[in-house]
């Protein structure tokens, strides 16, 4: 591994929540922790401990070993349509349910109509 493990520990966690394409919110309400402390995670700034670290990669269903690579997985680029689906994926169905209405309503004027 590299001199920082932090760093790389950080750069792993980063990756794979982007993959996800959940904020640094998202992640930290799903781990039990502060967004402010994802960051410094993600920073390499904070030494977390761990018990830390298994929540992180519960919330994020991955291996803890996973988070520990050498070199951190690979970013793809999110288009808009990935980022809506990450808001709703894993939530409860009424919640996914109450997002469709909302966001169908919103689209409305756009949506064509069948007749």
């Amino acid at each position: 591994m590299k001199n920082d493990i932090y760093a790389t520990l950080g750069a792993c966690v980063r990756a794979h929540r982007k993959k996800l394409t959940w904020s640094q919110e998202e992640l930290g309400e799903r781990a039990g922790l502060h967004p402010s402390y994802i960051g410094q995670i993600e920073r390499g700034t904070k030494k977390i401990s761990l018990a830390t670290l298994q929540k992180i990669s519960a919330a994020l269903k991955v291996k803890v070993s996973d988070l520990l690579q050498e070199k951190a997985p690979e970013e793809k680029a999110t288009t808009w349509e990935d980022r809506i689906i990450g808001i709703v994926k894993d939530r409860p169905a009424d919640l996914q349910k109450r997002t469709y209405m909302i966001l169908r309503e919103a689209l409305r004027p756009y949506i064509k109509r069948k007749k």
